[in-house]
């Protein structure tokens, strides 16, 4: 198969999230024949969501072989969570097509798949968002979410801050509304529980 030079990773991206599923959802249904639908597939959306691949990105330094823009570069990009995340899809792909399934297998099974046992012990456990805000309830405080959106429509950042009482406790990034406040519930959380 050839493959064409790209000045975006994007197509690569969404090849590489396709390929990741599966090969996690083939695993899941295969090592874990007791749990139902529902129990699976939070598993696997735990295992692939921002944090994990975020996380996995900067285990591997994949922000130093980026090619960034001068911008994007100075900027921090080679840090931010939306990037490393979608580089670590487009790797995936770029493994998929040069090695096929059992080398995207290799890596994910050596990367991933780790991840797994923890997030199977308790597939229903509560997202960041939800925990932080059952922490400050039993307190008798409520914290609030202020996010931002930056970038062409087509490639959108988010940035939210968490607040309690005006005072900012987390902050995060994410491709979504919805990835940025879990990522700044996360940073928050993990400060409060130092």
């Amino acid at each position: 198969m050839k493959i064409q030079l790209q000045k975006t990773n994007q197509r690569y991206e969404f090849i590489g999230d396709t390929i990741l599923d599966f090969d996690l959802s083939i695993f899941l249904f295969n090592n874990y024949p007791n749990l139902d639908e529902g129990s699976l597939t939070k598993i696997r959306s735990g295992a692939v969501d921002q944090n994990a691949l975020v996380e996995l990105g900067k285990k591997i330094q994949i922000g130093d072989y980026l090619l960034l823009s001068k911008a994007e570069d100075s900027t921090g990009g080679r840090d931010k969570s939306s990037i490393i995340e979608d580089a670590v899809e487009a790797l995936i792909a770029a493994i998929y097509f040069d090695g096929g399934l059992k080398e995207v297998n290799n890596f994910v099974s050596k990367y991933i798949y780790p991840l797994i046992e923890n997030l199977s012990k308790n597939p229903g456990e509560k997202d960041y968002k939800t925990r932080l805000q059952e922490y400050f309830a039993k307190k008798g405080k409520k914290v609030n979410y202020e996010t931002l959106s930056k970038g062409p429509d087509h490639n959108k950042e988010f940035e939210a801050s968490v607040f309690l009482e005006n005072k900012v406790i987390g902050k995060g990034t994410g491709k979504s509304k919805k990835n940025a406040e879990q990522m700044a519930a996360k940073n928050a959380f993990s400060d409060i529980k130092e």
